[in-house]
């Protein structure tokens, strides 16, 4: 289908047509008429669709960019866009869109970064559990046995099955410190009999007695099993270890040692056993093998070596013919051949990592529940470091694997069964066992939180998580202080209960809220500086808490502060207003002590302040601490719910203090309390009385007697007073009432009318007037709307309200506005003014007394009135300030009396006020918490930790010596058990009861307990990392005097078994605390803790036990048994051996400089005891493996410390580094060369991968202090006369060994070797024998594809230093050279070459060009042919070319490496030139931009490379290729703002960059370049470049002057260097005037800066420049550059000056002028 007219349709500039095309496109995609495939190669569609934003009107933005990432995400698609300049555009576009489109550009970008994968993926099949999505990592590559490893792992597992626990024992034991260390630790899940055999070992017994014991030992080897994993998956996840490479299972060796080598390194003596292994040795020799094969691949045999055998030689071969006496010596057996091995059989079987990891804590967890610490700590370390590698291994979708997730539930609901345990326990077992239960409380919870968060995440908790782990987290969350300790533990634990169990997590919220009610009561109560807010605020939040704490006594103290508050005659408002409302929430409390101790406390005040004392006292001030209950509400609050509750006598007492304290009152607080009263008279008149003080007091307030004339109300309050009293139901106070309101109604002053005559026979009647028969019901009608209009209403009113209609008329039109008025919102809305009329109506009948004329109106007036006032609260109101209606109305009621003999009453019942408190809080439900166990500890906790103002104050206080009871509520008490679990919990309290018992300690049993539970406490600080504790174990240590404690155990040599059990434990703690140490904390400037045990180790008591370990000179005591003591012992060296090495650890971070200066002696004292720890000639167990090991895994730690043998006071560094070497090459002689060389066995590869790499290290250090005189081939080893000449014979099989690391630094000790010629003539001697020779297997190496990185770049490094070496160019030459190498011999021409011919045939026959090809396409493989021209071609094609794995480390290295290899080709060489423009070398540069400005290294060696490429006159076509549009731009067409690799580079030159960057300094020297091309120079001036000159930073100091200190590096100087380079061209030197401020900016520097002098000085030559030139007084400049005191300044300045002099008028006629100026300045 023909798309080209569609596409073009999207561009067109009428957007109907535009939308339509779009549409038309987009559907087609949709019904699958078209596929994104048919349109990737229509590069003017990406075009359109980008240029569709830059429309006036832009339509359907989102689907437009919507097709762009669903074309970004096919490879074409991608490249097409990215040509075009997509990212640019998009990236400036995102802006400037919603946020919705950002994220759909977001992720267009994000597919335009991602590199395309042309070619699959080479994978390997390791098992059939690759297919399981949640692992991250399943298994490692596939390692085969030889027949004697199979039988060492079968004998040790049949070991671990035993019957017999010794046997076990010594079996974990050399697990442990052997077969681990030579194993490779996956080799345990590929043949998982030994990790299953452990595992079954977590099972035996109860945990006591000889159980325990295994228990440790199983515990200690899965340790150092799931260390090593995590080990060796940090090396698989290493780039420069990434290797493709199969182990060797097919290949018999690398190397191999010919009986003629073998025969001179042993006695003349050889056993018939010797012969046979050796004509039985898969290994065959090379000498006379006439097999045909590719040469110097590393598996040819090697020369003989010329040294003669010795007798320490001969011991050392004589060594595996002993009997064994371990599973070790099965290497030095002939064993029965075990048959094939079924590899896929085997693979199905093994584990993979995360199997391994569950299976681990499956058997481990439920070892939680032991009540030995030590065992505990043995479990809680190996979750540690299970749990770090579960994460490493599975994913959240662990989940979805329903084996996998049956098992981690079910362990999971084991944890929670086992933190129940810990928490629970008795109360009556001994204080020891109690304070166990909870540190293994806190350390079974932390690693708890520590697996939810490495593979559950939150929200999908609830889904998996048991029952009983679901509790224990509850639990976990209410234990104060564990979040104490690790508030961050205890967040994350909330946020699991939030999502298992919401109902748990509001009741613990509830405690959480109660708990900081509960401090802010204790806060409240020590509140010393008063900030009456926050004050104000705490007292609210103890109010909040009485339901828990109880606390009463801060009630007085509220009550006092509000009186305080309110005592003053200008109060804050804001602090009346907040306490006002704390007293009414105490005065209305709902619980009955607090509410009775508010009215006591406050009625106490009352009369503190109105009582008669204060007569005497004189203080007329005193009345003012009742203010604060002068005010309506707080009266309201009193009056209606104190007068009725409980508290009624003492909200009696206070309400008769403030009516009676007239005389104890000032005038102003008397008028305060009435205008506060007033408001409540209503409630209070409902006590109104005779028979009780208070209901006397509230009659004579409506009283108008003379007795009653105190002027506290007006009449008109008090006639409302006393008209309310005829409603109340005490007939006396009717009565009383009456006689109240007949002054009111005989008064013709109030009522403006003539007097009402009242009889007594009316005047009995009175009382009881209002009292109501039949209750009615009077309240509107809400059912339905009116249908009658406004209109009609105003119309009833008229007649009602005309005196000319007849009467009978009128009372009908009130009647029908009666029933008018039932609908509320006619009453409302239309009939707002007729209680005018009906006010009027009932006054004139009162006052005309002629009721008869107007009789039958006056029931529908009243009627409409009483339906007006209810309707209407705000007129009810206002009529109730007028007396004048309310005596009417009284009139009218009297009147109707008098009409009607069957007297009329009102029947209503009105409100009276709140039936509950409006200030009554609602109490949180306490009963929940305090009966729920968790939640009251939790709460007594935190009430005593606030209380004593924090943990320690509180620990301080329960354990001092005086036995104060604590005055609050006794059920806030804590307990014993509690006392000693938060001793446990509190850091500082729990390590100084450890110290101080070791201090005072009478036995080994009480320090081995203190360092039980002090290794824990270091434990769970380690376990609880990421989380930060509040105080950590180093900080809280440094402040007890721990030091102390340690050293009298370090100083004394053991005297027995069970003292050097105890030494092991004080050991094993030091390690820990400085593993932790070097682990959690940067560098100290000053680090107490390691000067004090480098002090301690000056002594070398300690260091000393490696050598009684190994000569076993220290006593036996009576009863002990060789074998415990050997057990001990090495148990012993094994702590010290891993204690040295942390302590190696900490001083290569350290940066004290006291222990700095401790350390060089440490070292070398370390060095020389490791050295004779390695003289295993002397030891009484020949070859003791184990101590081996170790001696030589200490070495390692050592040797890599720089400066380590130079503070020996005994022997001179170069003299203890010979040493170590023959040590050293003895080691690699007995388990190397005599066990067959480069075996296939794995026994033995830790001895032998730990000496090559001491010896790596040990070569680093001789280089430093000799580079000239060291080697290690024969003159290596002369310090005795019995020392083995080994020569190299043993080096280069080390090469291609199966181990990589050991392959990595053999071939770094032969890059070492090779930085001297004589180590060079060495190497080369060492392989004669070998085809190919030392170069050819270098190169083999070198240009392996599968090979690592770092292998290969060790093998590039010798090929370097040999490069270096003098080479012959020719015959000629070589034969009076002595460097003959490399060197190669046609066997069938019999022509041999030697020097530089002999490379370059080495060169031409591995391909070396076509390889380095291979390796750079590995890093980017792209779609571009070139010529394959050695280096040239090779090169080009391997930039040029994509791949999906250019941002891997080890492939940016090749592809820097191809990079500079043909900038090296390009160097000088026009050739080369053409070749790389021909190859489209900038077309393929610009392709990788946008992944290069992902890395700065890469961008560099690119634009070091674009500057060779663009030098000198010759590369004009190089140049001019920078301009040429990107390949996804048409011919034609403007291009974008990155359409060309100049546009790039001059984007990196105008960018903000650091100071000095190299990038951009690059960048400039680029356009330098580029500067003699007129296309370049063209784009520099369309774009502006040059605007960008004037604004550069100067130098701050000195202006200009200082300019000149600066240097051609800064911003500055390359923009000086430009503009060289550019004023060459006249057709840019208009563009350099022109810009804004250059000129003058030049001419200031001129005079100090080179370049800027010669920029002016080729602008002088234009003719059109030189008027401008002039017209700015540049000749002054120049004329002063004449006077400077170099010479090449004044030669430049009068060059320039004869320029601009030149066939120039103007400065002609001026030339006088300027002889002047410069005779006389």
């Amino acid at each position: 289908m023909d798309l080209s007219a569609l596409i073009k349709k999207i561009g067109h500039s009428l957007v109907e047509i535009r939308v339509r095309a779009l549409k038309s496109i987009i559907c087609k995609l949709d019904h699958s008429l078209i596929s994104v495939s048919d349109i990737v190669q229509e590069k003017m569609l990406f075009v359109y669709l980008l240029e569709w934003f830059n429309f006036p009107e832009v339509p359907m933005q989102e689907e437009v960019l919507e097709l762009l990432t669903t074309l970004s995400k096919h490879p074409s698609a991608a490249q097409m866009l990215r040509d075009v300049g997509a990212v640019d555009f998009l990236t400036q576009l995102s802006p400037n869109v919603e946020p919705r489109l950002q994220a759909v550009i977001s992720g267009t970008l994000d597919q335009l970064f991602q590199l395309p994968e042309l070619l699959p993926c080479k994978t390997i099949v390791y098992s059939l559990h690759e297919s399981v999505k949640c692992l991250k990592f399943s298994v490692f590559p596939w390692l085969t046995l030889t027949n004697t490893d199979r039988h060492i792992l079968s004998s040790n597992e049949s070991s671990l099955r035993s019957n017999n626990p010794h046997l076990v024992r010594t079996t974990c034991d050399l697990l442990c410190d052997v077969i681990m260390q030579d194993f490779p630790p996956e080799i345990f899940l590929q043949r998982p009999n030994i990790v299953k055999s452990l595992l079954s070992l977590l099972r035996v017994g109860s945990g006591k007695g000889e159980a325990s014991y295994l228990h440790m030992q199983a515990l200690s080897c899965l340790r150092q099993l799931c260390t090593g994993l995590r080990r060796k998956l940090r090396f698989y996840q290493d780039p420069g270890f990434y290797s493709t490479k199969q182990d060797p299972v097919s290949q018999n060796s690398s190397f191999s040692y010919s009986q003629e080598v073998r025969g001179t390194q042993r006695s003349q003596d050889s056993s018939p056993r010797e012969e046979s292994r050796e004509e039985c040795s898969p290994r065959p020799s090379v000498v006379g093998r006439t097999g045909q094969r590719a040469r110097g691949d590393g598996q040819d045999g090697d020369a003989a070596s010329n040294s003669s055998s010795s007798h320490r030689g001969g011991v050392a071969a004589q060594a595996p013919r002993q009997t064994p006496q371990s599973p070790t010596d099965v290497a030095h057996l002939d064993l029965p051949e075990l048959g094939v091995e079924d590899d896929l059989e085997l693979q199905l079987q093994q584990l993979t990592v995360a199997q391994f990891t569950v299976a681990t804590m499956e058997h481990a967890v439920p070892l939680l529940k032991t009540e030995g610490s030590h065992v505990f700590h043995c479990v809680l370390e190996l979750l540690c470091n299970a749990v770090l590698l579960l994460g490493d291994s599975v994913c959240e979708l662990v989940w979805d694997d329903r084996s996998l997730k049956e098992k981690l539930q079910a362990f999971m609901g084991l944890l929670g069964d086992i933190l129940s345990y810990h928490q629970s326990y008795a109360a009556d077992i001994p204080a020891s066992s109690q304070v166990h239960h909870r540190i293994a409380y806190t350390g079974t919870a932390i690693f708890t939180i520590k697996l939810l968060q490495t593979i559950l995440p939150p929200e999908k908790a609830s889904d998996n998580l048991p029952e009983s782990i679901a509790t224990a987290i509850f639990h976990l969350c209410l234990d104060t202080s564990l979040g104490t300790l690790l508030p961050s533990v205890k967040e994350a634990a909330v946020a699991y209960l939030e999502q298992v169990n919401p109902d748990s997590h509001d009741l613990y919220r509830q405690v959480n809220r109660a708990a900081l009610w509960m401090e802010s009561t204790c806060n409240f109560i020590k509140e010393g500086e008063k900030n009456w807010l926050e004050l104000l605020e705490l007292a609210d939040q103890a109010i909040h808490g009485l339901p828990f704490h109880h606390h009463l006594p801060i009630i007085n103290e509220c009550v006092c502060i509000c009186s305080y508050l309110w005592k003053f005659d200008e109060p804050s408002p804001l602090l009346q207003t907040e306490s006002q409302k704390l007293l009414l929430k105490l005065l209305s409390h709902p619980l009955l002590p607090v509410k009775t101790e508010t009215y006591t406390c406050t009625l106490n005040l009352v009369k503190d302040c109105l009582g008669i004392q204060n007569v005497s006292r004189q203080n007329p001030g005193a009345c003012g601490g009742v203010n604060f209950l002068l005010h309506y509400r707080v009266l309201y609050e009193i009056s209606t719910f104190g007068l009725q509750d409980s508290v009624n006598v003492a909200a009696k007492d206070i309400l008769l203090y403030l009516l009676k304290g007239r005389l104890m009152m000032t005038a102003s607080t008397w008028d305060r309390f009435n205008e506060a009263l007033y408001p409540v008279m209503p409630i209070l008149q409902g006590y109104a009385g005779t028979e009780d003080s208070l209901g006397n007091c509230v009659l004579l307030i409506s009283d108008m007697s003379d007795v009653a004339r105190d002027n506290m109300f007006p009449s008109a309050a008090k006639l409302k007073a006393a008209l309310r009293l005829l409603f109340t139901k005490q007939p006396v106070v009717r009565t009383a009432a009456v006689q109240q309101i007949l002054p009111h109604l005989t008064s013709t002053d109030e009522a403006q009318t003539p007097s009402l005559g009242l009889d007594q026979s009316l005047i009995a009647a009175l009382p009881n007037f209002y009292c109501v028969r039949n209750t009615l019901d009077i309240s509107l009608d809400n059912s339905n709307k009116s249908v009658l209009k406004v209109e009609s209403v105003e119309k009833l009113y008229s007649i009602l309200s005309s005196d000319t209609i007849d009467i009978s008329l009128r009372r009908s039109a009130a009647e029908q506005l009666c029933v008018v008025l039932q609908k509320h919102e006619d009453t409302e809305r239309k009939c707002v003014r007729f209680y005018v009329f009906s006010l009027q109506l009932n006054t004139k009948c009162v006052c005309c007394c002629s009721p008869q004329s107007m009789d039958c109106l006056l029931e529908p007036c009243i009627c409409i009135l009483r339906k007006l006032v209810y309707a209407d609260p705000s007129l009810r109101h206002n009529l109730a300030q007028h007396n004048l209606l309310l005596l009417t109305l009284l009139r009218v009621n009297i009147c109707n009396i008098l009409i009607f003999p069957s007297r009329y009453n009102i029947p209503f019942q009105a409100a009276s006020h709140h039936a509950v408190s409006p200030y009554c809080c609602i109490l949180p439900s306490s009963s929940g918490l305090l009966t729920l166990a968790p939640a009251r500890q939790a709460l007594q906790v935190a009430w005593n930790i606030a209380w004593h103002s924090g943990i320690d104050n509180l620990l301080e206080e329960l354990c001092g010596s005086s036995a104060k009871v604590p005055d609050f509520h006794p059920n806030l008490k804590l307990s014993e058990a509690q006392i000693l679990s938060l001793k446990a919990m509190h850091l500082h309290a729990a390590l100084r009861d450890c110290i101080q018992a070791i201090v005072t300690a009478a036995g080994h049993n009480s320090v081995t307990s203190a360092l039980s539970k002090l290794s824990l406490y270091l434990l769970i600080d380690r376990l609880a990392t990421p989380h930060i504790p509040i105080h950590r174990c180093r900080e809280t240590l440094q402040s007890l005097s721990w030091h102390t404690a340690m050293t009298r155990f370090l100083q004394v040599r053991p005297a027995c078994v069970e003292d050097e059990r105890l030494l092991v434990g004080i050991v094993a703690f030091l390690n820990a605390y400085f593993r932790q140490t070097h682990t959690e904390s940067a560098s100290d400037p000053e680090d107490k803790d390691l000067c004090w045990i480098l002090e301690l180790l000056e002594s070398g008591s300690l260091l000393n036990l490696l050598l009684v370990v190994e000569t076993q000179t220290s006593s036996q005591g009576p009863g002990e048994s060789e074998e415990l003591k050997n057990h001990v012992n090495q148990r012993l060296q094994r702590e010290l051996t891993g204690f040295f090495k942390t302590l190696l650890l900490c001083l290569a971070h350290t940066t004290d400089r006291l222990c700095l200066a401790l350390a060089g002696p440490f070292k070398s004292q370390l060095a020389v005891c490791l050295l004779r720890s390695l003289r295993v000639s002397d030891a009484p167990r020949f070859y003791g493996l184990p101590s081996l090991e170790r001696t030589l895994q200490g070495m390692v730690s050592l040797t890599a410390q720089p400066g380590w043998s130079s503070y020996c006071p005994d022997l001179e560094p170069i003299s203890l580094c010979s040493k170590y070497l023959s040590g050293l090459l003895e080691v690699i002689s007995s388990f190397y060369v005599e066990w067959g060389g480069n075996s296939m066995s794995f026994m033995g590869k830790g001895v032998t991968k730990n000496a090559v790499i001491c010896l790596l290290h040990l070569s680093y250090e001789m280089l430093a202090e000799n580079k000239e005189k060291w080697s290690l081939g024969n003159e290596a080893a002369t310090e005795e006369t019995t020392a083995t000449h080994l020569g190299l014979a043993w080096l280069i099989p080390l090469w291609v060994d199966r181990d990589q690391e050991v392959r990595f630094a053999s071939l770094g000790l032969g890059g070492a070797l090779s930085s001297v010629p004589s180590g060079c003539q060495a190497l080369c001697a060492s392989c004669q024998n070998i085809s190919g020779g030392l170069w050819g297997t270098l190169l083999n190496i070198l240009l392996d594809q599968q090979e690592s990185s770092m292998v290969r770049r060790e093998a590039a490094f010798i090929l370097q230093n040999l490069l270096v070496m003098p080479m012959p160019a020719n015959a000629e030459e070589a034969k009076d050279s002595h460097w003959q190498h490399p060197c190669v011999h046609d066997e069938v021409s019999g022509i041999s070459l030697v020097g530089l011919p002999a490379l370059q045939a080495l060169l031409y026959h591995c391909q070396y060009f076509q390889h380095v090809a291979l390796s750079a396409s590995i890093c980017y493989r792209g779609r571009y042919t070139f010529h394959r021209q050695p280096c040239v071609g090779a090169s080009s094609d391997a930039i040029s070319q994509d791949s999906d794995s250019l941002c891997k480390l080890d492939s940016c290295i090749s592809f820097k490496l191809s990079v500079e290899i043909l900038r090296s080709a390009l160097y000088c060489n026009d050739e080369c030139k053409v070749m790389a423009a021909d190859a489209c070398l900038t077309v393929a540069l610009y392709a990788l931009w946008p992944w290069l400005l992902l890395d700065d290294t890469t961008m560099e060696a690119v634009l070091e490379l674009l500057c060779v490429y663009t030098a000198n006159f010759s590369s004009l076509p190089a140049c001019s290729s920078l301009c040429t549009s990107g390949p996804g731009v048409p011919p034609g067409m403007k291009g974008t703002s990155s359409s060309s690799l100049m546009h790039a580079v001059m984007k990196l030159a105008s960018g903000v960059a650091p100071d000095n960057s190299p990038v951009q300094r690059l960048a400039f020297y680029l356009l330098a370049n580029l500067a003699i091309s007129r296309d370049c120079r063209g784009l520099l001036q369309k774009n502006n470049f040059l605007q960008a000159f004037p604004s550069v930073p100067m130098p701050k100091a000195g202006g200009a002057k200082a300019a000149s200190l600066g240097g051609g590096g800064t911003l500055l100087g390359l923009w000086l260097r430009l503009l060289v380079s550019l004023s060459s061209a006249e057709d840019i030197q208009l563009s350099i005037l022109r810009v804004t401020g250059a000129l003058e900016l030049l001419a200031d520097l001129a005079p100090h800066r080179r370049h800027a002098l010669l920029t002016l000085h080729n602008l002088c030559f234009c003719p059109a420049n030189k008027p401008p030139i002039i017209a700015n007084g540049m000749e002054v400049v120049l004329l002063s550059c004449l006077e400077s005191k170099e010479l090449e300044t004044r030669c430049i300045g009068a060059s320039a000056l004869w320029a601009l002099l030149h066939n120039n008028q103007r400065v002609r006629k001026d030339k006088h002028t300027l002889t002047q100026m410069y005779m006389h300045p």
